[in-house]
């Protein structure tokens, strides 16, 4: 949608697409926003292929644990 509204009014294209103007511009910012947890993927993915896929979440919960962090197991 943001190439059309360089061409197109944002009203018009909200309107086809049947969405409210809030909609649009929170999805925009949830875009533009990035992933907090992306250090953390990068260590429960070093983690996981370090012990060949062996780990579950628990386990992979108590090793980042282990290392300091304070995280739920519903994170991992």
């Amino acid at each position: 949608m943001l190439e059309l509204r360089q061409r197109y009014p944002l009203a018009d294209l909200l309107k086809v697409a049947g969405l409210a103007r809030s909609t649009f511009y929170y999805q925009q910012k949830v875009l533009q926003a990035g992933d907090k947890y992306a250090s953390l993927k990068d260590r429960i993915r070093a983690l996981f292929e370090q012990h060949k896929g062996r780990y579950g979440y628990r386990r992979i919960t108590a090793a980042v644990r282990s290392q300091g962090d304070r995280i739920n197991h519903k994170t991992i």
